[in-house]
């Protein structure tokens, strides 16, 4: 028998039991079951994105400019939403992933 304790940051404490699944399923509040965003990049620092940068980005576009090390980053707007996954390198950020919310 196998049995998975851990995946990335989650443990068992944070899994989602049948019951509160079904209670999901049945019209319970999503913030009730599901985990924010931000839960599953935790090993990944945030970067504070400036206005434009972060409107250059959610388009998909690179950003010049930046004074960032190389690196994984996750971005965040000004009001502290995530934005997209990025790559900083030789002072531009490139969308790896975009986050749709």
């Amino acid at each position: 028998m196998l049995r998975r304790v851990q995946a990335g940051p989650f443990t068992l404490d944070d899994a989602i039991s049948l019951d509160k699944l079904n209670a999901f399923g049945q019209g319970a509040a999503q913030s009730e079951i599901i985990l924010p965003l931000e839960a599953g990049l935790v090993d990944i620092p945030a970067l504070d994105l400036s206005p434009e940068a972060a409107g250059a980005i959610r388009q998909g576009r690179v950003w010049t400019g930046g004074s960032t090390e190389d690196g994984l980053y996750w971005g965040r707007d000004g009001e502290r939403r995530p934005v997209a996954l990025i790559e900083a390198s030789a002072g531009t950020l490139k969308v790896v992933r975009g986050f749709n919310l």
